[in-house]
């Protein structure tokens, strides 16, 4: 088993270096990385980031951008770091069957690790949500949702975007909506919500509501402001600013 699992790290932390030889210089570094569990950097200390993209629509050219930064960053900082990508087409509680065996082979795979922090941003971010919702408890995890939406009306948001949704991504059976039991009550394992102010959201601000307006018991909220540092705080840039907080 262990000669499997070396054999197995060996290979994929073999395609991470040689594909950004330790870093990233654009998006298309990250495009190369074949879907699934994938070693960004690995190091021998006990925390752990695992990083869950979101949905990016055809006509989306930069794929995977929003990860080049909080990547190069955690590659320096030294921060052990791995990617899960998937076909984000799927619905995320169909990713999340997925992603919840995987990320349960990994803590197996590191027993040393004792914090595992689980980033999702925008859809990953609900992927994350129904994978903390199938997890059993384990106090090493805590499941970090970055820009995504926990409120929902669909005939308030635009309707070229409701037109795209209905063409190009698949009704799902199971919504937001099917989080409310977790809303209500709580998720198993540890959450924590990175929101952003939604008039700056590129992605949310054209919603005729608040996607972020609900509560979930016992989550913690992380408002952003609407800049930092003198950047805007948006949908993509969030993701960089709560890595910085996360390993701090």
């Amino acid at each position: 088993m262990r000669n499997q699992r070396l054999i197995t790290l060996f290979v994929i932390l073999f395609l991470s270096i040689s594909i950004g030889q330790e870093r990233f210089n654009s998006h298309k570094d990250l495009e190369k990385i074949p879907n699934g569990m994938n070693v960004i950097h690995d190091n021998n200390k006990n925390q752990a980031i695992v990083g869950i993209h979101g949905f990016y629509p055809v006509y989306w050219i930069e794929i995977h951008h929003e990860w080049v930064q909080p990547f190069n960053f955690l590659i320096n900082k030294d921060i052990k770091t791995f990617f899960y990508k998937y076909d984000w087409n799927e619905c995320p509680s169909k990713v999340a069957e997925e992603f919840s065996i995987e990320l349960n082979k990994l803590i197996e795979s590191y027993p040393e690790i004792d914090d595992w922090q689980v980033v999702g941003h925008s859809m990953g971010g609900s992927v994350v949500m129904f994978t903390n919702k199938l997890f059993p408890y384990n106090k090493k995890i805590t499941f970090n949702t970055v820009a995504t939406p926990v409120y929902y009306e669909r005939e308030k948001t635009p309707l070229l975007m409701r037109v795209y949704e209905s063409i190009f991504k698949k009704r799902c059976s199971e919504t937001i909506d099917s989080l409310n039991n977790e809303f209500d009550n709580g998720f198993t394992n540890k959450h924590i919500q990175w929101r952003n102010v939604q008039e700056f959201d590129s992605q949310l601000k054209k919603y005729n509501f608040d996607p972020y307006n609900r509560n979930i018991k016992n989550s913690v909220v992380f408002q952003f402001p609407d800049s930092l540092n003198g950047e805007r705080v948006g949908h993509t840039s969030s993701l960089y600013f709560s890595i910085l907080e996360i390993i701090k």
